[in-house]
């Protein structure tokens, strides 16, 4: 607001006080004495609530909280390394082990008594065939983003974000990792007790001729999504990369009739996504079960993919042992790179 429009308005202002003043005893003045008055604060609110704009056109108006964050779209696919073996015509012999590993996880933990405080949700154990790990989100909201990403990884040359400094054969240089142990997603003491995530953390597997080769498997999940995002591609995020299989998420899980009375751990909210209550559980002790527990060693990597978000639901077929298995389920792959084409 400039100073001659200042000054101005406060001479409306100074005049219609004046009056006021100096007629104490006229009784009720007429309306039109305060037009001039009303006149003046609405043109220096209106003024004020501009906002000043300099020279070169910038205004200094400060933007409200919510305009002054960016807006993030909802992530539609993500980047990811594969655990699950779908991709083979047949399921390799190190595979095996973890995918039994697994399946026993299930029969364990969904077999304790439902009434414990601390019982896991069933309903919230991952199958097999969706693990993963994921490198990082993307918003591929039109056929030529999806377009683009699927383009950047098919015509990538992933094998040089790995390291093969010191390994001799191609038996050396394929991504070997291993999983052992279980954590909660927030391993605080706070995080496990009232836990809604639990995870297992990859570690690179020694090669054939029983070198790591360093720390390969992070340095190239780190490498590939800095390209992805450097591609304009892939969401950036304000975190460092934790590599995970999740293995347990209460957000598939369906909340029993009965529980919003009940103060069990397992049917407290830990927090909300949308309007749904999130489910938690004290996971103290399975967390101390499976803290040394190996479900899979040399487990092999040799390919990249882009992955549709929301898994498939999958049918259940009763095997000839009598057990149950669900087929068909899975995130459905968008695109598929080789390491090592």
């Amino acid at each position: 607001m400039s100073m001659f429009r200042t000054s101005s308005y406060i001479a409306d202002i100074n005049r219609i006080f004046q009056t006021l003043r100096i007629s104490p005893t006229r009784g009720p003045l007429p309306v039109h004495h305060f037009r001039p008055f009303v006149t003046s604060i609405r043109k220096m609110a209106s003024d004020s609530s501009d906002g000043e704009t300099h020279h070169d056109g910038a205004s200094t108006e400060q933007p409200s909280s919510s305009s002054s964050k960016p807006h993030r779209s909802r992530p539609t696919h993500f980047l990811c390394l594969p655990l699950h073996g779908q991709h083979y015509p047949t399921l390799p012999q190190s595979y095996l082990p973890f995918k039994s590993a697994i399946k026993q996880f299930t029969i364990d933990e969904t077999s304790q008594d439902a009434s414990e405080e601390s019982s896991m949700p069933a309903d919230a154990i991952r199958y097999f065939n969706t693990l993963h790990l994921t490198l990082g989100v993307m918003s591929l909201t039109t056929p030529e983003k999806l377009q683009q990403a699927i383009s950047t990884l098919e015509s990538l040359d992933v094998s040089q974000f790995l390291s093969s400094d010191g390994l001799q054969n191609d038996d050396e240089k394929k991504l070997n990792i291993s999983l052992k142990g279980l954590e909660s997603m927030d391993n605080s003491r706070k995080g496990v007790e009232k836990c809604a995530i639990l995870i297992i953390p990859p570690t690179d597997a020694p090669s054939d001729g029983g070198s790591t080769g360093g720390n390969r498997l992070y340095t190239f999940a780190s490498a590939l999504r800095q390209h992805f995002i450097n591609e304009g591609i892939m969401t950036p995020e304000n975190r460092p990369l934790k590599l995970h299989a999740t293995v347990v998420n209460t957000v598939y899980s369906k909340k029993k009739k009965g529980s919003k009375d009940k103060k069990s751990k397992n049917s407290r909210g830990g927090g909300r996504r949308g309007n749904k209550e999130r489910i938690t559980f004290d996971a103290t002790d399975v967390v101390e079960r499976y803290k040394d527990h190996v479900w899979a060693e040399k487990l092999e990597i040799d390919r990249v993919q882009i992955c549709n978000m929301g898994a498939d639901k999958g049918e259940e077929v009763v095997g000839e042992d009598g057990t149950v298995e669900v087929v068909g389920n899975g995130y459905r792959v968008a695109g598929s790179r080789l390491i090592w084409p």
